[in-house]
């Protein structure tokens, strides 16, 4: 074992592995949290039930807003202490709800996304320098699992904590949740080694118009991570929409209890937690990632036209199938093509090519939930929105660039 390359030993990647899988589950039951509730949400504060898509649309804003400025943070702190105040941003923006004024909903999810943003730039940074290269697709897809591991808490725990103790009880469990996170993950903080201490950290320089190009230039160092990342944003539109959507849509439309809607949810991100798993070992097999995302898009499509003959007649079985198989086929694509771009650009800007690629990705999670909030208004109904879902996604497959056995 000694002769192997430090990041082929299992010693070397395990404990990285396990802490970004950390954060990004609590990071993601932060984000998970005002879908999950939302009925108990909208009803509290006399909102309409569509309201919850531009919420969902401001949690994004939020992530967007530290992957634009938040380059000098993590050259400064380090990937591992980036991820810590990522914590503590989320664990303030719950407790921002609790404040009665319906304005602060979406400062608290600005929060919740801002905390969110370090997660996928960190987390790229510390795998790809510690993931071996045969398993690396693998290794990021586990990690993305915790996207869907902190959705199954949300969806699971929340509701139950409503019931026990009101909304109040519910996101002080959240802060503590999170808070605690941040402080267990501090040994960690030595894998910082390559803080850059010179690096300011003043509004000049997260202003600066250097910084605020950065993530951009980088997609620029290989010709298909445009594509990529945009690609990307067509899967993000349907994913946005499931997410934030299944919970309203299986309460007002189906007659569901918050918490029987809350059980479906976390079917939806068990499956979820397997299919990433699943994908990532996919395309390691095929090796090529793009490949094994086309397919994806395909399974996504077909999956979400199903939801136009979802009705309080289906039974519950097939409710909980539909919800499992959209956890795969949905939202497990994530590991995949943050892997694929990690790949094609040298180490030293990963950090920087995945913020700019997460940044025009992340445009497909405000466009899904906002335009379906939207044409659902105009509309009456979710049909206009569904079909308008299906063809954005369909267009991921167009945009994937073919597989060049050069790459990486």
């Amino acid at each position: 074992m000694s002769d192997l390359p430090v990041s082929s030993r299992r010693q070397d990647w395990i404990g990285p592995l396990v802490m970004t899988l950390a954060v990004q589950s609590v990071s993601s039951f932060l984000q998970r949290m005002p879908p999950t509730i939302a009925p108990a949400l909208m009803d509290a504060h006399g909102l309409q039930a569509q309201m919850i898509g531009y919420f969902s649309a401001g949690n994004v804003c939020g992530s967007i807003l530290f992957l634009v400025l938040g380059a000098p943070l993590l050259r400064r702190l380090g990937s591992v202490h980036s991820l810590q105040i990522g914590l503590f941003l989320g664990a303030f923006g719950a407790l921002v709800f609790m404040l009665p004024l319906t304005p602060l909903l979406l400062l608290g999810t600005l929060l919740m996304g801002l905390g969110y943003g370090p997660s996928t730039p960190a987390g790229s940074d510390i795998l790809q320098r510690h993931a071996p290269a045969q398993h690396r697709v693998l290794i990021f897809s586990i990690k993305q699992a915790g996207v869907p591991a902190g959705g199954i808490v949300a969806g699971l725990v929340l509701p139950q904590l409503i019931d026990i103790g009101g909304i109040e009880l519910c996101l002080v469990a959240s802060c503590l949740f999170a808070l605690i996170t941040a402080i267990l993950i501090n040994p960690f903080r030595r894998l910082d080694h390559d803080r850059d201490h010179s690096q300011a950290l003043n509004m000049t320089a997260f202003l600066s118009p250097d910084n605020l190009k950065k993530p951009f230039l980088a997609l620029k160092s290989h010709p298909d991570l445009f594509k990529l990342a945009l690609s990307g944003t067509c899967l993000a539109v349907g994913q946005g929409v499931w997410i934030a959507f299944l919970v309203t849509l299986l309460v007002r439309n189906l007659g569901m209890s918050l918490t029987a809607a809350g059980v479906y949810f976390s079917i939806m991100q068990i499956t979820g937690v397997f299919g990433r798993i699943l994908l990532g070992f996919v395309a390691d097999r095929l090796g090529s990632g793009r490949e094994t995302l086309r397919l994806n898009a395909v399974l996504s499509v077909l999956t979400t036209i199903a939801l136009f003959f979802l009705g309080p007649d289906w039974p519950i079985w097939s409710i909980a199938l539909l919800c499992g198989v959209a956890g795969i086929t949905v939202t497990s694509w994530n590991g995949v093509q943050i892997a694929e771009i990690a790949r094609l650009v040298p180490i030293e800007h990963v950090r920087e090519a995945s913020s700019g690629a997460t940044l025009i990705l992340f445009c497909g999670y405000i466009i899904g939930p906002a335009g379906f909030a939207t044409l659902m208004t105009l509309t009456g109904g979710v049909e206009a929105g569904l079909i308008t879902t299906c063809l954005i996604i369909s267009c991921a497959a167009l945009l994937l660039p073919r597989h060049r056995k050069n790459d990486g």
